[in-house]
């Protein structure tokens, strides 16, 4: 008769659990894409064979995760679990930006961090990714401070900020981030052309 007591309880539990399980929303998976805009680029044409290194490229601890996400408060933030990028992030941003940057310079060469000791890049883009979350304003934020170098020596660097109006899902958020990342796209390749026009 104990032993009852303790099993009714156990099956309405399991039987409970397994209804929300059988109720819970699947995974979602997004990726960052960019516009490459390579019919809009004006400046100098880069020299046949120009080779751009892109890295390295850094997260902060909070984005490094599967997990989108989203700030609740300038100290509270909320992990997505059913929505998750596709990738690694920091692989997905690296992916995405050296193929745009190549359609937007028009080069053939844009090869990633860490590349062979044998390759010398003619151009190095590096930065580092400070936030891209989604705000309790309803707002998708990147913001990245980059670095192009040539060689040893410093050429440019600014810190880049882009905010776009999001709808609180996940499609609408990674396609303002997605639209953020253009922009980042847009303002690297400028500098790399500015620089090879000096």
């Amino acid at each position: 008769m104990i032993g009852r007591r303790w099993i009714y309880p156990a099956l309405v539990a399991a039987a409970v659990a397994g209804l929300a399980a059988c109720g819970s929303a699947p995974l979602q998976f997004y990726m960052l894409t960019a516009d490459s805009g390579a019919s809009s680029e004006s400046g100098p044409a880069l020299v046949p064979g120009t080779v751009i290194g892109l890295g390295p490229i850094r997260l902060p601890a909070y984005l490094d995760r599967p997990q989108l996400v989203t700030a609740l408060s300038d100290h509270q933030y909320r992990l997505d679990e059913h929505n998750r990028w596709a990738e690694r992030l920091d692989e997905n941003i690296a992916r995405t930006l050296s193929q745009t940057l190549a359609a937007r310079l028009g080069v053939e060469q844009v090869v990633r961090y860490p590349w062979p000791a044998r390759q010398r890049p003619d151009f190095q883009l590096g930065f580092d990714i400070l936030e891209l979350h989604q705000t309790a304003a309803g707002r998708s934020v990147l913001a990245a401070q980059w670095q192009l170098k040539q060689g040893d020596r410093s050429l440019a660097g600014k810190r880049f900020e882009c905010s776009e109006a999001a709808a609180d899902n996940a499609e609408a958020i990674v396609a303002a981030q997605s639209a953020c990342l253009s922009r980042f796209a847009a303002e690297l390749a400028a500098a790399v052309r500015a620089a090879a026009g000096r």
